[in-house]
C-alpha cells in the first residue's frame, strides 16, 4: 500500500510537568501528524477558573526529532501550535470550552493538526516531509504542564486521565521512491522573547533562519498577564512587525498589527477578529513575491523581522515554518 494514514496503537499519556515521547514509523515520509488531545477531568465545589486557552496551554512544548540530534519540528507552547493551526483552517479547528459546573468524568478535546507541505487540506502533500525511512529513529516528544497550575482555584479541579492520540500519514513504497529527492525539508523552529522595555521604530530584531527556504512565520503576543494580548482592548505590546535587511541597512516591508491581521483575515476566511486576539501569521511570499523568501544564500543576523513594541512585560513567541532542499 503506497499511501498509509492510522492512528498509532500507543498514545501520549498526561504526566504533570513531565515530558512523554512516541516512536514514529520509518517506513517512508512522514508528510503530516493529526494529534487528537482527550482529557477527562472532575469539577468539584465550583468553577475552577480556568486559564485562557486552558486546553492548547496544557502542553508546555512538542517536538519531533531523529537519532542524530536533528530537530525536525519544535513549539515552546501549545498554543503556538493550536493558533497556527486556526489560521491555516480558517477557524475550523476544534478546542472544547472547560466544563464549569460540578461533575465528575468531564470530556473535552483539542485538535491540533501538524502539516509540512504548502496544502494544509492535503495530508499527503508531498511537497514537504520527514524522509522517516532512512532515519535511525524518529520520535515525537510531549512535554505537559500541571494542569492545577492552570486553573485559579486548584481544589475545585483534577485530571482523571488525558492522551495524545496521533495520526501520521505517510507516503511508503513507490510513491515514497518517487518524491524523496525532490521534496523538502521541513525545519520548523519556535523562539520566546520577553518585552521587557518599549521599542519604537522596529527597534526589536529577532534573526530569521538563514540558510533556508522561509515560508511563514506565525507570531504569538501574550499580555503581561499571559493571555493573548488584544489590541482592541487596548494592549499595545506589539504595534508594527517589519523585514529590516540589516546588510543592506533597508525596511522592504513595515506593516501596522492591525493591518496584518486585517490581510489575516481575508486570506484565511476568518471571524471576527476578536476571537483570536493577539495571533497573526507572516506569509514571507507575499512579502518576497513568490511563494516563500530564500535565504539559502543569506547569513544568520542579515535577515530579521522587527517588532515595535508599547507595553512592557510580555512575550512574542515566534514560529518559523523554512524549508531545507536537498
Amino acid at each position: 500500500m503506497p499511501t498509509k494514514q492510522t492512528p498509532l496503537v500507543e498514545t501520549l499519556p498526561y504526566a504533570a510537568g513531565q515530558t512523554r515521547t512516541l516512536a514514529l514509523p520509518r517506513s517512508g515520509s512522514i508528510h503530516h501528524l493529526d494529534l487528537r488531545l482527550q482529557i477527562q477531568y472532575d469539577v468539584t465545589n465550583g468553577d475552577p477558573g480556568y486559564d485562557q486557552d486552558f486546553l492548547a496551554k496544557l502542553i508546555a512544548g512538542l517536538a519531533i526529532r531523529d537519532g542524530q540530534g536533528h530537530t525536525w519540528w519544535s513549539c515552546g507552547d501549545g498554543r503556538q501550535l493550536y493558533w497556527w493551526d486556526y489560521l491555516l483552517y480558517r477557524g475550523m479547528v476544534r478546542m472544547d470550552a472547560m466544563s464549569v459546573a460540578v461533575a465528575n468524568d468531564n470530556l473535552a478535546e483539542a485538535f491540533f493538526p501538524i502539516h509540512f507541505g504548502v496544502n494544509p487540506l492535503n495530508s499527503f502533500d508531498p511537497t514537504a516531509g520527514i524522509p522517516a525511512l532512512e532515519l535511525g529513529q524518529l520520535a515525537l516528544e510531549v512535554t505537559w504542564r500541571d494542569a492545577e497550575t492552570l486553573v485559579t482555584t486548584a481544589a475545585n479541579f483534577a485530571v482523571d486521565a488525558a492522551t495524545i492520540t496521533v495520526t501520521p500519514a505517510e507516503l511508503t513504497g513507490p510513491e515514497y521512491q518517487a518524491v524523496r529527492r525532490s521534496m523538502l525539508r521541513p525545519m520548523v523552529r519556535w523562539e520566546r522573547y520577553d518585552i521587557a522595555a518599549a521599542q519604537g521604530e522596529l527597534g526589536i530584531h529577532r534573526e530569521l533562519p538563514a540558510g533556508n527556504i522561509l515560508r511563514q512565520t506565525a507570531l504569538l503576543v501574550l499580555d503581561a498577564d499571559g493571555t493573548r494580548m488584544d489590541y482592541i482592548a487596548g494592549d499595545r505590546d506589539v504595534t508594527e512587525v517589519g523585514l529590516v535587511k540589516v546588510l543592506e541597512n533597508t525596511v522592504p516591508f513595515r506593516e501596522a498589527w492591525q493591518t496584518l491581521r486585517g490581510r489575516n483575515q481575508g486570506r484565511y476566511g476568518l471571524p471576527a477578529m476578536t476571537g483570536w486576539e493577539g495571533v497573526a501569521m507572516l506569509n514571507w511570499g507575499q512579502v518576497a513575491g513568490d511563494v516563500a523568501m530564500d535565504l539559502r544564500a543569506r547569513l544568520p543576523g542579515q535577515d530579521v523581522i522587527g517588532f515595535t513594541t508599547v507595553d512592557t512585560g510580555g512575550d512574542i513567541y515566534l514560529l518559523h515554518l523554512a524549508y531545507a532542499q536537498v
